[in-house]
């Protein structure tokens, strides 16, 4: 009896070598950065993003104030060139997807305050939006609608 059980085992075992390999499991896919994942949303989707990373960031951040209560607009500034004013907010994110958030009232009789004007950049390879005030110390907002660029060195 003892001699069939190890007949048996050594059967077992040389079937089990003969068998195939299981196939390799897949990689999971890379996480996308934050930038690709707002390029892959549609363009009506995209400022809707910008002003919930807003949100989450200033629920992570309470000393960033006032909180944007409502939105009167979001602008999509785009991709920031190299050759941005080095002297531009825009300056700190060339290469980042930059979106900026006026919050306010909507109404027409009211004025866009800088203090509630935002910019949330997402930089390649980041996994969170970075965000700053527009609001420079004297009061006035330094988002602008399209980034200034360098001025050209004279021949």
């Amino acid at each position: 009896m003892r001699n069939s059980i190890v007949v048996a085992l050594a059967a077992f075992a040389l079937t089990a070598c003969g068998q195939a390999a299981a196939p390799p499991e897949e990689a999971p896919p890379a996480p996308q950065s934050l930038m690709e994942q707002v390029q892959a949303m549609g363009a009506e989707q995209q400022p809707v993003f910008a002003w919930q990373q807003l949100t989450a960031y200033q629920q992570a951040h309470p000393e960033a104030q006032p909180p944007c209560a409502s939105i009167r607009r979001v602008d999509a500034i785009g991709i920031i060139p190299d050759d941005v004013d080095p002297e531009s907010i825009y300056a700190a994110h060339k290469g980042s997807l930059v979106f900026t958030v006026q919050c306010g009232q909507q109404l027409t009789t009211v004025r866009d305050d800088p203090r509630e004007h935002w910019l949330v950049a997402f930089a390649p390879g980041a996994t969170e939006a970075a965000v700053q005030s527009c609001a420079n110390e004297s009061g006035r907002t330094e988002c602008t609608r399209v980034p200034l660029r360098a001025a050209a060195p004279a021949p």
